[in-house]
C-alpha cells in the first residue's frame, strides 16, 4: 500500500491536501458553530451549508474545461493561496468585532468556489501521475485524505472550538492552505504540453456527456453511489452537530468527538478495503459497505451514550470509506485521463445539487419533526446507493466494471 508514496510528486500532494483537509474541518466545525450561535436554527445550517455548494454548480461550465487543459500542478497551488488569503479575511473581521452574517455568506460562497475546483483537479492530477496498476493505492490514500483529514479535522476542531473558541480554529485552517501550497509546489513535475484543438465551450463540455451516453453503467453508478458522499457532506454535516447539542447535551466537543470517531474509521478503511475485496470481491465489498453504514445512520440517534453513537460514526467511516475507494478506483479504470475533469465536473454538479437538497431537507426535517427522522433520512441515501450497486449487478454486460480482474485487485499487501 505505501509503496506508491516514494513517487515523491505523489506523496507531496498527499501531505498537502490531507493538511489542508484537516483545516477544512476546522472550517467545517468553526462556521457551522457560529451559524447556530447566532441564529439558533438547524434549518439556517442547512441553509448556509446549501450554500457552499452553489459555486460547484455555478462554475461547471468551466471547470472540467480548465482542468483538463491547464498545469493541474500549479492550478492547486493557486487555489490554495486563493482559499488561504478568503477565511483569513473572515478571521480578521472577526478578531475585529465586525463579523456579520453577510461576510459569513461570501466567505462561504468563495471557500466553496476554491474547493469546487480544488478537489476534481486533485483527483484529475493523481490519475496523471500513477500507472493503472496504482490506481487502487492512490484511491486508498486519497480517499483516506478526503474523508480522515476533513473529519479527523473537525474532530480537532470541535475540540479547539471548544476551549480556544472560532477565530482561533479559522486561522489554523488559513495556515494550513498556506503549508499546503507550499508542499504542492515543491512537487517535482514536469506536465507533457499536449496541443489541443481549438473548440467551443459547448462541444468541450458536451464530450463529458457524450462519454455518459456510451458508458451507461459508468453514469447509473455514478448517479447511485455518489448518495454515500451526499450523506456525508449533506445530511450529515446538519444532523452531527444537532445530535451532539440536542440529544447528547454535549456542544462542540461532542461533535468533535463523533466526527473523530468516523475519521478514524475512515482511516483504517484505507487497509480493511484491502481484506474485504480481497476475500468478498469488490462487488459483495460494496454492498456490504451500503449496509451497514445505512443502519449505522439508524443506530445513531438511538444509542444510550454519546460514545455508542461515536462507535456507530466509526463503522460508518470505515464502510463509507471503504465504498468510496472502491468507486473512485472504477471511475479511473473506466474514464480517460483526457476527459477526466470534464467528466468529473458533470459528477460533481450533481452531487452538489444533492448536497444542497440533502442539507437543506435534512435541516427542516430536525427542525419541524425529528432528530430520528433525519437519520432516516441520511440512511435512504445508502439505500440508493445499494440499489444502484444492485442494479448494475444484475445487468450482465453492465456489472463486469465492477467484477473486472483489476490490476489494483492482485495487488500484494505491502510490508
Amino acid at each position: 500500500m505505501l509503496s506508491i508514496l516514494k513517487n515523491r510528486t505523489f506523496l507531496l500532494l498527499f501531505l498537502g491536501n490531507t493538511i489542508s483537509l484537516v483545516g477544512f474541518g476546522f472550517n467545517l466545525v468553526g462556521v457551522s458553530w457560529l451559524v447556530l450561535e447566532v441564529t439558533g436554527s438547524e434549518l439556517a445550517l442547512g441553509k448556509i451549508m446549501a450554500m457552499a455548494t452553489v459555486p460547484g454548480v455555478l462554475l461547471a461550465l468551466f471547470a472540467g474545461i480548465i482542468i483538463d487543459k491547464v498545469n493541474r500542478k500549479w492550478l492547486l497551488v493557486v487555489l490554495d493561496l486563493f482559499r488561504m488569503i478568503v477565511v483569513g479575511s473572515f478571521v480578521i473581521l472577526l478578531v475585529q468585532n465586525r463579523f456579520s452574517m453577510t461576510a459569513l455568506f461570501i466567505m462561504v460562497l468563495l471557500m466553496g468556489a476554491g474547493s469546487s475546483l480544488f478537489w476534481p483537479t486533485a483527483q484529475a492530477f493523481v490519475q496523471e501521475l500513477v500507472s493503472d496498476k496504482d490506481y487502487f493505492q492512490a484511491n486508498a490514500l486519497l480517499s483516506a485524505s478526503y474523508q480522515a483529514g476533513s473529519i479527523l479535522g473537525a474532530g480537532i476542531g470541535g475540540m479547539v472550538v471548544h476551549f480556544y473558541g472560532i477565530p482561533t480554529a479559522l486561522a489554523f485552517n488559513a495556515l494550513t492552505h498556506l503549508i499546503s501550497a507550499l508542499l504542492i509546489s515543491a512537487a517535482p513535475f514536469k506536465r507533457q504540453v499536449v496541443h489541443h484543438e481549438v473548440e467551443s465551450i459547448w462541444i468541450s463540455v458536451s464530450k463529458g456527456f457524450i462519454y455518459f451516453k456510451e458508458k451507461v453503467a459508468v453514469l447509473i453508478l455514478g448517479l447511485t453511489t455518489i448518495l454515500a458522499d451526499v450523506a456525508i457532506w449533506g445530511s450529515l454535516s446538519v444532523l452531527t452537530i444537532t445530535i451532539s447539542k440536542e440529544v447528547f447535551l454535549a456542544g462542540s466537543w461532542g461533535y468533535g468527538l463523533m466526527d473523530g470517531f468516523y475519521g478514524v474509521g475512515a482511516l483504517i478503511s484505507t487497509i480493511a478495503v484491502l481484506y474485504m475485496t480481497r476475500f468478498l470481491g469488490r462487488d459483495r465489498a460494496l454492498l456490504l459497505c451500503y449496509l451497514v453504514a445505512g443502519v449505522m445512520c439508524l443506530l445513531v440517534p438511538i444509542a444510550t451514550s454519546i460514545y455508542l453513537a461515536g462507535v456507530a460514526y466509526f463503522f460508518m467511516g470505515l464502510h463509507n470509506n471503504a465504498a468510496r475507494i472502491c468507486i473512485r478506483t472504477i471511475f479511473m479504470e473506466q474514464i480517460p485521463n483526457k476527459i477526466m475533469g470534464r467528466v468529473q465536473t458533470i459528477l460533481g454538479v450533481y452531487t452538489r445539487l444533492l448536497v444542497v437538497a440533502s442539507a437543506l431537507s435534512a435541516g427542516w426535517i430536525t427542525e419541524n419533526l425529528s432528530v430520528n427522522t433525519g437519520m432516516v433520512f441520511t440512511a435512504i441515501h445508502y439505500l440508493i446507493a445499494l440499489m444502484g450497486t444492485i442494479l448494475i449487478l444484475a445487468v450482465p454486460t453492465y456489472k463486469m466494471i465492477i467484477k473486472q480482474e483489476a490490476a489494483w485487485k492482485k495487488a500484494k499487501f505491502d510490508k
